[in-house]
Parts: structure tokens; sequence; C-alpha cells
């Protein structure tokens, strides 16, 4: 009997999941992962095979998606706290994304010197591209079921401050009616 009831058990889970929904999120974050870390890779390559302009596709997110993409991944962390209930996230981010390139920095007797690496000649002189930097987060609100009990606050802020290293000060958690 305990061998059927291990091979009935994943089972189990599976049709539990499917009914709370849970297999879709889990799937959904799975999938986003997986294409997070296949985008990583490839830009690598790229940045660090070629000078000059970014690569075409190095992030292919505009500020909404990566906006909405977080609170996603806020909304489904948030909401397996105890006592959270259902849960709403909005983010603040500082700006769009932004591009680094190679820096030279110089010191001679005037001072110090900061200025950008190039390669090529003449008309074909472009900037090495290293990477590119995603808004910062300046601001989160949490609305949720259980966000007046003061342990559910203390909670999700704490969480959300050392997942997405951001101080508690920025972040506000408050009950929904």
């Amino acid at each position: 009997m305990t061998t059927t009831y291990q091979q009935q058990a994943p089972e189990r889970c599976v049709k539990s999941m499917k009914k709370s929904g849970k297999l879709a999120v889990a799937f959904f974050f799975v999938a986003v992962g997986v294409m997070l870390l296949l985008l990583g890779n490839r830009a690598g390559k790229d940045s660090a095979s070629q000078g000059g302009d970014p690569p075409s596709e190095a992030f292919t997110y505009t500020v909404e998606e990566y906006r909405a993409e977080l609170e996603a991944r806020m909304e489904a962390i948030c909401s397996r706290v105890v006592g959270v209930g259902e849960v709403e996230v909005v983010v603040m981010l500082d700006g769009g994304f932004s591009y680094v390139y190679a820096t030279d920095k110089k010191t001679n007797s005037s001072g110090e010197s900061l200025s950008y690496v190039t390669v090529g000649s003449g008309d074909r002189e472009s900037l090495v591209y290293l990477t590119e930097k995603a808004p910062a987060i300046v601001g989160i609100g949490v609305v949720c079921t259980g966000g007046m009990d003061p342990t559910v606050r203390r909670e999700v802020t704490s969480l959300l401050s050392a997942v997405f290293g951001i101080g508690s000060n920025k972040i506000y958690v408050t009950g929904h009616r």
C-alpha cells in the first residue's frame, strides 16, 4: 500500500494545484525564469563579443513589461506569506533602462579624467558596450486582505526588502476593504 500511496501522491498534488489555480502560476514563473536565463546568456555573449552599440536583442522588455513582471513576482511571493490573503502590488520605477559603456580613468598631475573606451577608427569608431541596467525600484505599495495586521505588515515588508534589496521605508503595506 505504501507504493500505491507514493505513486498517487504526485497525482493528488497536481490535481490540488489545478483546482486552486497554482499550477498555472507555477508554470508561468518557470517559463519566465527560463526565458530570462536564455536572454541573459545571449545578451552576455553578444556584449562580450563586440564593441559599439548595444545588441538590438540585449533587453527586449519595455519599462511597463518589466514593471508588470516585477508586480506579478511580488504578488506571487507575498501571497505565500501566512495571513496575507488576496494581494495586489504596485511598483514605482526610477526612469528607464540604461546602457553601460566601458570607461577609462586616468590620473595625472592636474587631476583625474574619465573617458569612454572606443573601438575602431574614424567613422567606424564606436563605444564599447558592457551591459544594460534595469530601472531601480523606488517604491512598492502592497494592498492585501491581512494588511491591517502589524505582523503581516512586518513580514511582507521584510520579505520584499530582503528579496529586492529595497529599504523598508520604501515599502508600504495596508489592508483592503
